[in-house]
């Protein structure tokens, strides 16, 4: 009987998962087609062999018959919020715009943002990812008011609470404006090196930008830091400051990983802009994340009038450069963002369905796997060696995959099956109804 309709393998028990589908992209094994039939053997932690399936390799323990349900490794969510994750309740934006967002997720952090508000809501978001999958996260860290220390050991307390189930990596929030303080810039620094994380700052169009630019990647240099930038958020075309940081990290020759989210106003842009940034991008190595569910919220948006684009990056033309890309889920349930759940999977299905990533679907489900795990911790593969980290959904095709929210999801972690449940929202009441400190 299938992992869905009997009772799974004791704890520690190794198992065989029988004629699973698979992303060929995700293997590493030849396969003539985008998904391929394949056994799986499990135990003691690791995937111990992956097979075709016709192979019918035999080993000494029990089948779980797949019939084509499908096995994915674990996500890595490149690009989270988490320490303003939840606040939409007692915080929603007015009117949706980017504006509004960003005035409402300040007044609420410097109302409610407590030890214990911040905790909890971080500790919820940790609990919805693994819920879904999620082995690897990186988040960003609101790192400009008097209480960023305390956030940033708030984060490390859970890191060390989650590690062995979801490894966690902190970039800072911060303007590269405010970073010119040299004083704020040392603080921020070593927070980064104290907790291991990745310098970065979110990027605005300004005078003074290629400045700013260059000091953040003369001190990432003198520590060996990679770095994290929020940059072209915006819809405005004359935003160009993807192109500044490919040009400067290939003038520079940057050693570390670069991964730049959102590039929304790369799509506005006219081709031979788009040409020049995208051959420095490919040429610097730089890695993109998109945020689809997110930026469709956000970009466009005027009142009364239906929004004309889709608040995207260009994905195909990336790729086609051999670009690596993510996909993130950005703000979740607070005031930049409506909505979400820290599900790699709707991050997928939002980037195919917006961007057209179908028709072949082809490798794009590395986007929330392999590329970002590698940035964040390790990438992994369904291949023999590798942790017994993985996502069985019900569905045995891309299709199928896309079509229903996969709700019923199963998922292994080092070799076991475990239940997982989301949380509750009600959990939450008491942060949300609680006056201001």
């Amino acid at each position: 009987m299938s992992p869905w309709r009997a009772p799974q393998p004791p704890p520690g028990a190794p198992f065989v998962l029988r004629d699973a589908s698979a992303p060929a992209a995700l293997l590493e094994i030849a396969s003539p087609s985008e998904i391929a039939r394949v056994d799986i053997g499990v135990e003691g932690g690791h995937i111990r062999f992956v097979t075709p399936a016709e192979a019918r390799t035999l080993a000494p323990w029990p089948d779980l018959p797949m019939a084509g349900a499908m096995a994915w490794p674990c996500f890595a969510e490149p690009h989270a919020h988490l320490d303003s994750t939840q606040t939409w309740t007692r915080s929603p934006n007015p009117d949706g715009s980017f504006a509004a967002g960003a005035a409402t997720i300040i007044a609420d952090r410097e109302t409610y943002w407590t030890p214990e508000d911040m905790r909890a809501r971080m500790e919820f978001g940790l609990r919805c990812a693994y819920a879904h999958g999620v082995r690897a996260l990186r988040t960003h860290l609101a790192s400009q008011n008097d209480q960023f220390e305390q956030r940033w050991e708030i984060f490390s307390d859970l890191r060390a609470a989650w590690a062995g189930r979801i490894a966690l990596q902190a970039v800072p929030l911060i303007s590269a404006e405010a970073l010119a303080d040299e004083q704020l810039l040392r603080r921020i620094v070593d927070l980064v090196l104290r907790h291991e994380g990745v310098l970065g700052a979110f990027a605005p169009m300004s005078d003074q930008i290629d400045t700013h630019l260059s000091r953040l990647f003369e001190i990432a240099e003198k520590h060996d830091l990679p770095l994290d930038f929020h940059a072209d958020e915006t819809g405005a075309p004359e935003s160009d400051v993807l192109l500044r940081i490919a040009r400067m990290a290939r003038g520079r020759r940057f050693p570390q990983p670069i991964l730049i989210g959102h590039c929304c106003s790369l799509a506005m842009q006219n081709e031979a802009v788009i040409d020049r940034t995208l051959d420095l991008v490919a040429a610097a190595g730089v890695s993109i994340v998109s945020l689809p569910s997110c930026n469709l919220y956000l970009q466009g948006r005027t009142p009364g009038r239906t929004p004309r684009w889709r608040g995207v990056t260009l994905l195909h033309e990336m790729q086609a450069r051999g670009i690596d890309i993510a996909f993130g889920a950005d703000n979740c349930r607070d005031p930049f963002h409506a909505y979400g759940d820290f599900d790699p999977l709707a991050s997928f299905r939002d980037a195919v369905r917006i961007a057209h990533l179908d028709h072949p679907i082809g490798a794009w489900p590395r986007a929330v796997t392999t590329t970002p795990a590698a940035l964040i911790a390790q990438a992994q593969t369904i291949a023999a060696g590798q942790p017994a980290d993985l996502v069985l959904f019900r569905a045995r095709s891309f299709n199928e995959v896309l079509a229903r929210p996969q709700a019923d999801r199963l998922l292994i972690r080092d070799g076991r099956f475990v239940a997982a449940k989301l949380p509750d929202y009600e959990e939450l009441d008491p942060l949300m109804q609680r006056p201001p400190p």
